[in-house]
């Protein structure tokens, strides 16, 4: 058995040593150009895409659909002239919308079309091929246009905070610029009410933040004059307050006199520490409402909370309503 192997190891190398691989590679290389000439000589069908631009859209219009940027047909020729044509830098073929019919469909929107085999001969000029035939993917072009509109909508922030104890948020969440134009097709901007922002986050809150937000166009043919607001957020130290606050007695009957007990309220709120030197007898205003019916069925007083300060926190009464007595 290892003879036989010895003998067959000697054999490829005899073999080897008589093979001159200077005209063996000439020789394939000869090979190969002729076949390749007589592969280019054959005649092929072969499918090539044509870019397409479009121009001159119609004034006041947004196209809403997507028209596709490539027209394939299927060349025949023979074996270099594809070869040729699919090598060259294809013009793209041109096509003007404004020269189209568009006809208005029940939803106000405008519709056109237009066949891909109008260009057969201008693809034709461009390949020199021998024949592009009857096989145009697409056949036709659609158009689907709306009436472009322009809003200016409220800016809505989609936004949760946590504030360490003991804070709070002072004032109103601000957000510049509170409305952003956006355009769009009709069909669409009739139903928007509002932009929204992305979401925002924000734990453990206890100064001032100031945060660029990106804003949430959901539908790709929306464009706004901006892509991103501001958002400011105050943060303020609170503490919890109390004040007694006498109740005023409104009545639509003349001449009558009520007294109630008690005649004071206390009040129990949360204030930023900065605003509670601001408070004077007026910042709050507790009343009552008596009617000539009250007179006959009503025991007891409801109470009203009419005026406090802005930028307080959560206030309790000590008491909703109240006993009354008619004095003479």
């Amino acid at each position: 058995m290892q003879n036989t192997f010895y003998k067959m190891v000697g054999s490829l190398r005899f073999l080897l040593s008589k093979i001159n691989f200077k005209i063996y590679g000439i020789s394939v290389v000869i090979a190969s150009f002729i076949w390749l000439m007589m592969s280019l000589s054959t005649d092929y069908d072969e499918n090539i895409d044509i870019p397409v631009v479009y121009n001159s859209f119609p004034s006041g219009m947004i196209l809403v659909n997507k028209p596709p940027v490539f027209i394939s047909v299927k060349a025949k020729a023979q074996g270099y002239e594809l070869l040729s044509a699919t090598l060259k830098d294809l013009r793209s073929v041109e096509i003007d919308v404004s020269k189209l019919q568009l006809k208005r469909t029940k939803y106000n929107r405008f519709v056109a079309s237009v066949s891909t085999r109008n260009f057969r001969f201008e693809i034709l000029d461009q390949l020199k091929v021998d024949d592009i035939g009857k096989d145009f993917k697409p056949d036709s072009i659609y158009f689907i246009f709306d009436s472009l509109v322009t809003k200016n909508l409220p800016v809505k922030l989609c936004a949760k905070f946590k504030f360490n104890e003991g804070f709070m948020q002072y004032g109103e969440t601000q957000i510049d610029p509170p409305f952003i134009s956006v355009s769009g097709p009709a069909l669409t901007m009739n139903k928007l009410t509002f932009i929204s922002t992305d979401s925002l986050f924000l734990n453990d809150l206890n100064t001032d933040v100031e945060r660029d937000i990106t804003l949430r166009l959901d539908d790709e043919l929306l464009t706004s004059n901006s892509n991103l607001v501001k958002v400011k957020i105050q943060t303020e130290k609170y503490s919890e307050f109390t004040r007694w606050v006498p109740i005023q007695v409104q009545s639509n009957v003349p001449n009558i006199k009520i007294k109630t007990f008690p005649s004071k309220i206390k009040l129990t709120f949360n204030m930023a520490l900065s605003d509670y030197k601001l408070l004077n007898d007026s910042s709050f205003f507790i009343i009552t409402r008596l009617d000539s019916l009250d007179l006959l069925v009503q025991k007891r007083l409801i109470l009203q909370l009419d005026r406090k300060p802005p930028n307080i926190g959560v206030v309790e009464m000590s008491s909703e309503s109240v006993e009354y007595l008619i004095q003479d």
